[in-house]
């Protein structure tokens, strides 16, 4: 038998390579003392090198593998190099940097003002350069936080009135947040820096913030106060929302108004039914509930609580707007109270309106059918009902529990196979499709269904008999 399991040496040399630490070093090949790596793999710390020839080159690296330090030899090195040490902190102000020194100790004025966070001279003991590599590891990273926003985080540093480095991650994009002291100095998010960058950056959500080193050598490009950054951060998201909004509903087809007579139709309002009422003098709709009616008279529903903030509004003659939802279209139309009774229950009487008004809301026009049906689950029995919804996108289909066998768990997405004769046809066919949504009571399942590879001469069958149904009613 193979053992899987781990062994305690390969779980430790895991944990080794999780917290192994990473360091680049510029190290010029004519040092001929004893290198900076082979004092480093004395120490008992694990440490991960990387190696540079110049600043930029350690600048490309750390851009691909974020290191926890930098150690910049420069023992043997003349003035131009301050330069392009200077360039290294100024682009990677995140990373601490350390300098090793010649024996002399000369540049060590210039090395302090190139925005090391270090420097040590040679001969090097490993003591001291182990305590000095794990003092400014120590330095690099903070922690991590989520779930916190961006601008109540930087008010608690401001309280505290830290110096760090935020490296923020939200989604697809990243930046980063240069915090002295308390106050925001700079930013940059992508190809934007500055007050651009922080006005981004703030409102950014589901952001996950590592907190780093700050060396305080980037030159300050933000100089407002931090409540100022927020409110513009926050009002420029508004505006930006008010703009996006405005354009997708510019995008969105508009909704067609229709009209149905209810001269000699009954109104399709099933007694239960929630409806919203719109008085002239409520600001917000209120819901009622449909109680009963005599067609081409009067409709009856239940008072909207609460009374009070309608008492004043019901008086006979007092107009009222009218919205419900019925199979996936949005119905409204204009009546008036006829009526309201207290007693035996506070209910309103309204007048039998001779039109309805709706939208379509659904993407395909749908109708009221009644179509004996077979169902069959894959592998599964068959079981006897009937679609009482159509449309050319699917169908919704009813199973009575009498009569039927146990009708097995369904899940979503479950594929199914229906067999019924549609309008206008002579033989039976064959529908596959999914389970979008089921609805269970004791008495009957109803389990809405998305067709899938619908034969377009079917489907044109379908929506045929949907609109010749449609202008039978209208």
């Amino acid at each position: 038998m193979i053992n899987t399991r781990p062994s305690r040496h390969r779980v430790k040399h895991y944990y080794r390579l999780l917290h192994m630490k990473t360091i680049i070093i510029i190290e010029n090949d004519d040092v001929e003392q004893e290198p900076v790596t082979d004092l480093l793999r004395q120490a008992p710390e694990d440490f991960t090198f990387l190696y540079a020839q110049n600043d930029q080159a350690a600048i490309v690296i750390a851009k691909q593998e974020t290191p926890d330090l930098i150690i910049y030899d420069l023992s043997t090195m003349q003035s131009p190099q301050i330069k392009g040490l200077a360039r290294l902190t100024k682009k990677l102000p995140y990373i601490p940097c350390m300098a090793i020194l010649g024996e002399e100790g000369l540049l060590a004025e210039e090395v302090n003002t190139a925005g090391v966070s270090r420097s040590i001279t040679r001969p090097l003991q490993i003591k001291q350069l182990h305590k000095n590599c794990t003092d400014l590891i120590e330095l690099a990273t903070s922690g991590q936080v989520r779930g916190i926003p961006i601008h109540s985080l930087l008010q608690m540093l401001e309280s505290d009135e830290k110096t760090c480095t935020l490296k923020v991650a939200s989604k697809q994009v990243s930046g980063m947040i240069f915090v002295e002291k308390g106050a925001v100095i700079g930013a940059e998010a992508g190809d934007k820096e500055g007050e651009e960058a922080i006005y981004s950056i703030i409102t950014w959500e589901d952001a996950s913030v590592e907190i780093r080193y700050y060396n305080c050598q980037r030159q300050q490009t933000i100089n407002k106060p931090l409540i100022s950054l927020i409110m513009e951060a926050f009002r420029l998201k508004d505006e930006r929302d008010s703009i996006r909004e405005k354009q997708e509903s510019q995008k969105k087809p508009k909704l067609e108004l229709k009209h149905i007579s209810t001269a000699g139709n009954r109104i399709s309002l099933d007694i239960g039914s929630k409806i919203k009422m719109e008085f002239d003098t409520v600001d917000t709709p209120l819901v009622s509930t449909m109680v009963g009616m005599i067609p081409d008279e009067y409709l009856i529903v239940t008072t909207p609580a609460p009374f009070a903030a309608v008492k004043t509004a019901l008086e006979t003659g007092s107009r009222i707007a009218i919205k419900y939802l019925h199979m996936g279209r949005l119905c409204m139309f204009k009546t008036q109270l006829l009526k309201a009774i207290q007693d035996p229950h506070q209910l309103l009487f309204l007048d039998y309106p001779p039109v309805i008004h709706y939208h379509e809301l659904r993407r395909a026009k749908r109708t009221a059918i009644f179509i004996p049906c077979t169902f069959h689950l894959p592998n599964g029995p068959e079981f006897y009902g009937v679609l009482v919804d159509l449309s050319g996108l699917g169908c919704l289909c009813q199973l009575k529990s009498k009569g039927n066998a146990p009708l097995p768990p369904i899940d979503i997405e479950t594929k199914v196979q229906l067999r019924c004769l549609l309008p206008g046809l002579k033989e039976d066919q064959e529908l596959t499709g999914v389970v979008k949504n089921i609805k269970k009571s004791s008495a009957e399942t109803r389990i809405g269904i998305e067709f899938t590879e619908l034969q377009q001469y079917l489907k044109e069958i379908i929506e045929k008999y949907i609109y010749s149904v449609e202008s039978i009613t209208s």
